[in-house]
């Protein structure tokens, strides 16, 4: 083996350092370690909608107006609408969500009023509600129409968080133009929204 200068060895050694660097970044690259909701909005492409830090603050059976002129709702809304409007907040995406403080140990009664948009589209809008990642119902919303609909969600799907995460899914989900993302596809308008104790018996 020939001698070698330790300034010849040296550069032998950053070459190394740095080839190990760019398999190191390429390998995070192929397999980054990120939140579950990044990865399926920026990575997996399975959701529309990124929920943002929100804090859910919400009196316990206060109807909220979501109209243009209405309550201050963004502390509700972690993603997936957009507005409000004189006509309500818009749903955008194939998924919307809401987020109501809730306290706890108590059954509660989940209302949306929702209003279907009136692009082409099919007759009906098939919204699939969830609350705290449990189905509660497929409802059918039709173009134009308001309608009010109301969920029993349980105490215990409550739990000790406090907080209902809701979740609006739209399979009928409208593109408003040619070449448009999925991102901002229309379904429905929400006017209003409660979360009060459940009736008794």
């Amino acid at each position: 083996m020939s001698d070698r200068s330790p300034l010849t060895l040296a550069a032998y050694a950053l070459a190394a350092a740095l080839a190990l660097l760019e398999l190191a970044v390429l390998w995070q690259a192929l397999h980054p370690h990120v939140p579950a909701h990044y990865r399926a909005y920026y990575i997996d492409r399975t959701t529309t909608c990124l929920p943002q830090p929100v804090s859910g603050d919400y009196v316990l059976g206060a109807e909220l107006n979501f109209r243009s002129g209405g309550d201050n709702t963004r502390e509700n809304r972690p993603c997936g609408w957009d507005g409000p409007a004189g006509d309500g907040m818009h749903s955008i995406g194939e998924t919307s969500r809401l987020r109501l403080a809730a306290g706890g140990g108590q059954n509660l009664t989940l209302m949306l009023e929702l209003t279907g948009v009136t692009l082409p589209g099919p007759e009906r809008q098939r919204v699939i509600v969830s609350a705290n990642d449990t189905h509660l119902d497929e409802i059918s919303v039709i173009p134009g129409e308001t309608d009010r609909f109301s969920f029993d969600i349980p105490a215990a799907l409550v739990g000790e968080t406090g907080f209902v995460d809701i979740a609006l899914d739209y399979p009928d989900a409208i593109s408003p133009g040619k070449r448009v993302a999925n991102t901002y596809w229309r379904s429905v308008k929400l006017t209003a929204a409660s979360l009060s104790p459940a009736a008794p018996g």
